[in-house]
């Protein structure tokens, strides 16, 4: 049960994700000059947060319901199977999803100006 529970937690990667989109909101806010450059990046940004946070309520929907699954003593392996496919679809679209929003943020970008937003991990 404790593994389950851990796999259906650790994979989507979605908390992280949302603290580093509003870091990046507010670098571009303070970075930016006002004007229609920084009111595009902004909307990638904002589309890619309501989408972090659709994903996460998609998220603890499933989790519920496959958590129910779990619990229900006449539950077949079928069952449970579906719900992680279910599971793993949603997580792979939602990756996917923020991919896209990566790349079209980028797309915007000089690189001078990503490198402000997204300094190099060290």
């Amino acid at each position: 049960m404790a593994l389950l529970v851990l796999y259906i937690f650790g994979g989507s990667g979605t908390f992280p994700l949302v603290v580093e989109l509003d870091h990046a909101k507010t670098l571009i806010k303070a970075d930016f000059a006002e004007g229609p450059h920084r009111t595009e990046l902004l909307d990638v940004i904002d589309r890619a947060e309501h989408a972090a946070k659709d994903a996460l309520e998609k998220r603890k929907k499933t989790t519920r319901e496959l958590l129910e699954l779990v619990h229900t003593y006449n539950a077949q392996a079928n069952d449970i199977q579906s719900k992680l496919q279910q599971q793993r679809a949603e997580s792979a679209s939602y990756q996917d999803e923020m991919i896209r929003y990566r790349f079209e943020l980028r797309g915007r970008m000089s690189r001078e100006e990503w490198t402000k937003v997204f300094p190099a991990a060290h």
